[in-house]
């Protein structure tokens, strides 16, 4: 990953996310974890690859 990539902040919004669990059923490195009134995520983990973003079925998800 490129150090600018690291530097990009990964969030959910509360306001949208469904707790489904998508994200974290397609984390390659097992770095979200949801319970039942928020998603977090392991920043010094997360390489920023986006799949939980394209998983998410209501667009919760930004890396920015």
């Amino acid at each position: 990953m490129t150090p600018n990539k690291r530097n990009l902040h990964i969030e959910s919004s509360g306001q949208l996310c469904i707790y489904c669990g998508a994200c974290v059923g397609v984390c390659p490195l097992n770095c979200i974890y949801l319970d039942e009134t928020r998603i977090t995520f392991d920043e010094k983990i997360c390489t920023r690859c986006e799949i939980c973003v394209k998983a998410c079925p209501v667009g919760a998800i930004e890396i920015g």
